[in-house]
């Protein structure tokens, strides 16, 4: 599957039934990854800043849960095919110190990857991800800012932090774009 909502360069997929923010990014952001605050406040600054997102055992639930969804910024780029942007061509800020605009709550277009969020050192097999699947932040440095299938196991943590739902399916090992709604449910499988 491929991104079916080409049209839409940036925003949330329905103003009205969603929160939107804008905030300060710590870094080059790609359009649709799952962000968190920084730790620090910046000197002048009254409020911690983003970065994309990667989940680990000791900060998935507790330290910093995923805050939104990128869906524009400075930059302004457009949505990719689910990878790492390499080019501004599918940023949403660039560097540091660029405003960007995030989806806290309601439906939005996201990174997915079809794999299984595991962080043990055998690799798991790669999982297809339905419509309603809980989707969690990926828990690998090679998928920085995607989500990912949230699933137990014996190597990751027993409870992941669920930062949204599936709207379209993704085929396994797929790398896409797809609609999700954010609703940070917490504490989920």
């Amino acid at each position: 599957m491929t991104n079916q909502y080409l049209g839409l360069a940036r925003g949330p997929i329905d103003h009205n039934a969603s929160s939107v923010i804008n905030v300060i990014s710590s870094g080059a952001l790609t359009m649709g990854s799952a962000i968190k605050l920084t730790t620090t406040i910046p000197t002048a600054e009254l409020l911690p800043r983003v970065e994309e997102l990667v989940g680990t055992a000791a900060t998935k639930v507790t330290a910093q849960p995923t805050y939104g969804i990128t869906v524009g910024g400075d930059t302004d780029g457009i949505y990719g095919d689910g990878t790492t942007a390499t080019t501004d061509i599918n940023r949403a800020t660039a560097g540091a110190g660029q405003g960007v605009v995030v989806v806290t709550q309601g439906r939005c277009l996201a990174r997915v990857a079809g794999l299984k969020n595991l962080t043990g050192t055998t690799a798991p097999s790669d999982e297809a991800i339905a419509i309603g699947d809980e989707l969690v932040a990926s828990e690998s440095a090679t998928e920085t800012g995607s989500v990912l299938l949230a699933l137990n196991n014996t190597t990751s943590i027993a409870k992941q932090f669920v930062i949204a739902r599936a709207l379209q399916p993704v085929a396994a090992g797929a790398t896409d774009i797809i609609a999700v709604d954010v609703q940070r449910e917490g504490n989920g499988t």
